[in-house]
Formats: C-alpha cells, sequence, structure tokens
C-alpha cells in the first residue's frame, strides 16, 4: 500500500510543531501445476450491496508435514459491527466514513470437503477465520476439495472492501487459506496499520455477475458476457498472491508494454493519457531492472480509497483523492509491489518494511531511470531523509526507530510510515552507495529470481546483498533494521 509521499515529508515537518490469463515467465506456467486453485462463482446484489459466492478450493498441501484441518482468514470479518480489530485507525473514520459509519461482514453458508458438508467453524482471536477439518490427514503433495458458500456485506466505505459513489472495491473479499509455518497457521487478524496480509502464490478462475452498468476490473483480463440486465465478467490469473475486483461506470484506455496489456479504468482523470503511460512506463522499467513481469495484463483502477493506493496481482488501486504528481507517485509505487509482494511474497505482518521499502525504492529508480518526468532522484532522497531526521529530534527520547516489528506493534500509522518506507528508502540508499551499482542492481535480480512465487523473508534479501557484493553485510542490515534513533546534526 501507498501512504501519501506528502504526508511522509509535510507531517515530519508538522510533528515538530505539533506532535487474461497469466502465464508467468520462467515456468510459472509449470509451477502452478503444483499450486492450490480458487474458483468463485460470485453475484453482486447491487441493492442490497450483497455478494454472494461459491467457491471451490482445490488445496495442494505444499508443505513438509501432513494436516489435520485447514485455516480460511475472513477478512471481511473485519468489516462487522462488534469486531475486536478493525481495518481503520480512529484517525481514519471521517475519510473512510464520508456518510457515517457503516458496516459489512461475511456469513458462511455452508462448507463440505470432498462433497462432505461439515458445520462452519469460525474461530481466530476476532471470529475471523474459518476452520475446516480433515476426515484423514492430508499428506504432502496430496490435494483436497474444499466447497465453501458465503455473502458478503459491502459496508460504505472508502477502502479495501467497500462500495462508495458509484464503485465496488472488492479487495480480500474471499476466504483465502492460511500459510502453514513453524508448526501453526498463521492467522493474525486484520491489523489496522499496513497491509496485514499473508499468502501463498495459487491459481485464480473468479467469475463476478453485476447489474450491466458495470464494468469489471480484475486481476487478470476479463472476458465478459452480457445479457439484457447483467453482464458476467471471468479472468484467470496463475500464479497469483491473491485476487481482487472492482466494479463501476469507468471510462478505459489501454496501451501494451514489453507484451503486457495495460488497462486504466477511471471516472475523472484531466489526463488519463498521462496516467496511463506511467503505468506502461512502470512495467518496462521494472522488467529491466527486476526481471520479468509474470502476468498478460496490469489494471489500474481509479478508485475511491482512504490511503493513496493498494496493490494486489495484475490489479492496484489509485486513490481518487490524489492527483498531480502524487497520483503518478502512486502509480509507480503499487506497479512496483508487482515484484515486491505480488511474485516475491513476504510475511506483511512480521516484515511489513521488506516490501514496502523496495517498492517506495523502486520508485525513486523509476524517476532516476525516467528522466523526463522531471523527478530528481537525489531530492527524494534528501526528503525521505529530513523527513526521518526530523521524526527522529522530536521523538528522540521515547521513540523506538526499529523496522522489524510486527504491525501491532508500532504506536501510530505515521511510526509505521516512518520505518517502512522513508527510514527504508534511505537505507537502501546507503546500501546501493556502500557496494556500488553493479552489486546492488545484481543483487535486487537474484532476490526475484530466487525468490520467484516464493515468500521471501529479510535473510532471503540480504544474503543476496551479500553473494552480489562478495562482502559480510550483517552489521549494516543490523545497523539500520534493528537500529535504535539516530542522531542527526544538521539536515
Amino acid at each position: 500500500m501507498k501512504f501519501f509521499r506528502k504526508i511522509l515529508v509535510v507531517a515530519a515537518l508538522a510533528c515538530v510543531c505539533v506532535l487474461g490469463v497469466g502465464c508467468a515467465e520462467k515456468g510459472a506456467g509449470d509451477a502452478s501445476a503444483n499450486l492450490s486453485r480458487y474458483t468463485i462463482d460470485a453475484v453482486f446484489d447491487d441493492a442490497a450491496k450483497t455478494l454472494t459466492a461459491v467457491q471451490s478450493v482445490e488445496y495442494v498441501n505444499n508443505y513438509d508435514v501432513e494436516l489435520n484441518d485447514l485455516y480460511f482468514h475472513l477478512y471481511p470479518a473485519a468489516y462487522r459491527e462488534g469486531a475486536r480489530f478493525t481495518p481503520f485507525n480512529e484517525g481514519d473514520a471521517a475519510g473512510a466514513f464520508p456518510n457515517g459509519k457503516s458496516y459489512g461482514g461475511i456469513e458462511i453458508k455452508s462448507v463440505k470437503v470432498n462433497g462432505t458438508a461439515q458445520t462452519p467453524e469460525i474461530g481466530g482471536q476476532d471470529e475471523d477465520i474459518l476452520i475446516v477439518k480433515f476426515a484423514d490427514c492430508l499428506m504432502p503433495t496430496s490435494r483436497t476439495t474444499v466447497e465453501i458458500e458465503y455473502a458478503v456485506k459491502i459496508p460504505e466505505a472508502r477502502h479495501r472492501l467497500g462500495h462508495y459513489d458509484g464503485v465496488v472495491n472488492l479487495g480480500n473479499f474471499y476466504p483465502v487459506a492460511c500459510v502453514y509455518e513453524n508448526g501453526e497457521f498463521k492467522s493474525d487478524p486484520y491489523y489496522s496499520n499496513g497491509d496485514p496480509f499473508y499468502s501463498q502464490a495459487a491459481n485464480y478462475d473468479v467469475s463476478i455477475t453485476a447489474p450491466i452498468k458495470y464494468t469489471a476490473a480484475m486481476s487478470g483480463l476479463s472476458i465478459v458476457t452480457d445479457t439484457k440486465d447483467t453482464r458476467k465478467s471471468s479472468a484467470m490469473l496463475l500464479a497469483a498472491r491473491d485476487f481482487a475486483v472492482v466494479l463501476g461506470e469507468f471510462k478505459q484506455k489501454t496501451t501494451t508494454a514489453d507484451g503486457a496489456g495495460v488497462y486504466y479504468y477511471y471516472r475523472d482523470d484531466v489526463s488519463p493519457d498521462v496516467s496511463l503511460g506511467i503505468a506502461a512506463a512502470a512495467l518496462k522499467t521494472f522488467n529491466s531492472m527486476f526481471g520479468k513481469y509474470p502476468y498478460a495484463t496490469l489494471s489500474v483502477v481509479q478508485t475511491p480509497f482512504l490511503n493513496s493506493g493498494m496493490e494486489y496481482p495484475g490489479l492496484v488501486y489509485v486513490s481518487d483523492r490524489e492527483s498531480g504528481e502524487f497520483y503518478r507517485d502512486v502509480i509507480v509505487h503499487e506497479t512496483a509491489h508487482q515484484w515486491w509482494y505480488g511474485v516475491v511474497g513476504n510475511n506483511q505482518v512480521e516484515n511489513a518494511w521488506l516490501d514496502e521499502t523496495l517498492a517506495e525504492y523502486s520508485a525513486t529508480l523509476f524517476y532516476e531511470a525516467n528522466p523526463d518526468y522531471g523527478v530528481d532522484y537525489g531530492s527524494r532522497i534528501a526528503d525521505a531523509l529530513t523527513a526521518y531526521a526530523l521524526f527522529c529530534d522530536f521523538f528522540e527520547e521515547n521513540s523506538d526507530t526499529s523496522m522489524n516489528r510486527r504491525l501491532p506493534d508500532f504506536k501510530t500509522p505515521h511510526e509505521y510510515a516512518m520505518m517502512t518506507y522513508t527510514k527504508g528508502q534511505v537505507m537502501m540508499d546507503s546500501l546501493r552507495k556502500t557496494i556500488g551499482d553493479g552489486a546492488f542492481f545484481a543483487a535486487l535480480k537474484k532476490y526475484y529470481d530466487d525468490n520467484y512465487l516464493k515468500i521471501a523473508a529479510p535473510d532471503n534479501l540480504i544474503g543476496c546483498f551479500e553473494s552480489a557484493a562478495k562482502r559480510d553485510l550483517s552489521q549494516f542490515f543490523a545497523t539500520w533494521i534493528d537500529g535504535k534513533v539516530v542522531t542527526f546534526n544538521k539536515y
């Protein structure tokens, strides 16, 4: 997700004063044969603002242990009335709910395992986990089929899941299997800081039927079938971290970039060709810098959203509250997430800095590689350094400036943004100067290649830089990632 870049600088100053069918490159199409498959058939009721769905999950046990059960995140549960953990911080209420507080939620209607019905069991810290029991142990490499019927109530909210002003955001709307790690399923709730999502790559086949007035922007290329009153949009995406849809009465522009179709969905952009062009340029630039974009399409959607933007495989949100250079920044940052979070996954609850640092610095690299946009590399780094220095000076006595915290351990959204975006960008610039351009860019390509469709940890990134630089960088990273407040003289 992209927080406002202007907030990273301006808020730091303020605190001193007040406080298609995707077929991936290099064998991902072949690798998809060993991934779980989600088949979702959903219907959107515009009057009731509900989504009813039948979801079949052909689940593959890709772990080296037997599984007796399977946990699914129910992220829409966080939008219900009475939820302990909500997607919004207290200060976000006015922006999230312009027309007053609204609630959503998810109801699990039925569950079947290999055709046998079982009573839905809901658990988790906040009644946000569906627990599916297996009659027999699921052995490594074995498959089972779980069918789930459910209904999602869409709140009137400017958020990942929400409807507002004629647009319906369907992010994280479906039950998604939890990652099994260290002897347990990772079942963290929907924290309000950052992007609290963690999942394995899977294959998706998604259809959504809505009133004919709606165009569906989807992860993957849409195939549309119209009747008199309804429009059914279907898309497949192989080897993807998750899947999202946005419904709206959109205008649309299209181009291509390195063989991929780039689609821009918008309603009131005064310069749509510029927005489309920067998405295509970002895709080309990151293809060259890091490795080939794996999907056949990339969709950029202008939509009501509380924060600046949000990333999903093959699809990104850009908030309709943004404009000008900040709007452009969001497109570039979220496109970079296709590489960092999308193809190379990570636990965004425990290591939020890993993908956000790389995505934010990748945006700076984009401007360095594309000087025609008139954004200076040095100025962006200087802005980040100034913001971080001011933050440290103001909070030096009582602030933890370590980057490697879990999402709920950040005291405020501002502190989270400073540690994951701003400090991370300064760290990457320092690392590049320390090891040189050759080793730096070789390491990023190696990190992408080595962790393609996998889940990476900080040690994987550090190891790639050490390999490329042929030197021990453990102390360098420890100083930045684990380090406490740094005192700056003048800035």
